[in-house]
């Protein structure tokens, strides 16, 4: 025998469809609304088809399974890459740039339909752009110069990334190089130099202070005889004798001879003698 399923009183039935009916509008009313956030647009499209214009920050309705919204950040966003290239010189430079940019807000959707999404837009366009930079700046300085021309270096790759991506409606707000890498052979010559000028430097400073104190003693011997010439020139026999009877103190030195203690008189003591006041 077949088992017959129980009938389901009409009440029952009815909230059964009244939750059905409920849940059907839920999921319309929830495909029938969009909400754009701050800092992005919405790019609205029937059927896949992007329609003109963009959508701004709020809330937004839209025609459930018709049309459907893509969302595009129109911040500032940072693309970090780093590229090797030749320099002038044939040296292998790799040059680590890092990149702020943003899409104007107005030409969100043109953005998306003609190249996609954010992911495409950085891969088609942004990162060869960046490349494209860095190597055609690179190969007009010698490796050594990049970083001595850091400066004009990264104003002339902005240049370049700024003309090369103004046609796709993306703005370059800032360009930063944040490190370079050579091969180890010219990073060994380049710490080899720096050592040699170093001990050049250091060379030059030993010779001129050598040369001062040359100098100092030369002043000083020259000094020094111009006193001994001065001295010779004044001391004559008369200030030497002048000079001693100065200094006499009026007792006559004493030798000692066979006869005992005997005073010396030389014309020093007669002069000192005849020159004291009475």
């Amino acid at each position: 025998m077949n088992a017959r399923r129980p009938d389901l009183p009409p009440a029952n039935w009815r909230l059964i469809f009244l939750g059905l009916a409920v849940l059907v509008v839920l999921v319309l009313a929830r495909g029938a609304f969009v909400q754009i956030g701050p800092g992005e647009r919405g790019v609205l499209m029937t059927f896949g088809a992007v329609q003109p214009g963009v959508l701004d920050p709020g809330l937004h309705p839209k025609l459930p399974f018709v049309q459907s919204v893509a969302r595009m950040n129109v911040q500032v966003q940072n693309s970090q890459s780093t590229e090797t290239a030749a320099s002038l010189d044939l040296q292998n430079v790799s040059t680590t740039v890092a990149t702020n940019w943003h899409i104007l807000p107005g030409d969100a959707e043109w953005v998306y339909q003609h190249i996609g999404s954010e992911r495409q837009l950085m891969r088609k366009v942004i990162r060869p752009a960046i490349s494209n930079a860095v190597k055609a700046v690179t190969a007009h300085y010698n490796a050594q110069d990049l970083i001595v021309e850091r400066d004009q270096v990264r104003n002339q790759i902005e240049s370049q990334i700024r003309t090369a991506l103004d046609p796709f409606r993306v703005v370059v707000d800032a360009v930063n190089i944040t490190d370079f890498h050579f091969s180890r052979e010219f990073a060994a010559a380049i710490e080899e130099k720096q050592v040699a000028q170093q001990r050049a430097l250091q060379a030059t400073y030993d010779l001129q202070k050598a040369k001062v104190r040359a100098q100092q003693k030369i002043v000083e011997a020259t000094a020094q005889a111009q006193a001994q010439k001065l001295l010779q020139v004044t001391l004559t026999p008369e200030l030497i004798e002048q000079q001693a009877i100065n200094k006499w103190d009026g007792h006559l030195p004493e030798v000692v001879g066979g006869r005992g203690v005997l005073p010396m008189i030389g014309n020093v003591a007669n002069r000192a003698a005849t020159a004291r006041p009475q």
